[in-house]
């Protein structure tokens, strides 16, 4: 009876010693996955910054001549316009 006992719990170890290993592979195949998603997600992002120029704004003087060759409201929000996609390299 006792063999039979220890028979049964070496064979139970193996199958959780196996268990066990199997797992943790899983775990750490899980890790790396993740790890390499997020070094990509970070590496993009990066590269998007890299590329995205500071906005450039209009100054006073600017302004002001834009409202001195405009005199319509909705001429002026068209030179406004056009003149901030001119400062930042947008096709107008």
């Amino acid at each position: 009876m006792i063999i039979k006992r220890n028979m049964a719990i070496d064979s139970l170890t193996k199958v959780c010693d196996e268990s066990l290993k199997l797992i943790k592979e899983l775990i750490e195949a899980d890790n790396e996955t993740y790890g390499k998603g997020y070094e990509d997600g970070m590496a993009a992002q990066a590269k998007v910054q890299h590329t995205l120029r500071p906005w450039v704004g209009l100054k006073d003087e600017e302004i002001s001549e834009l409202v001195r060759e405009t005199y319509n409201t909705g001429s002026f929000v068209r030179a406004i316009e056009a003149k901030l996609k001119e400062k930042n390299g947008a096709a107008t």
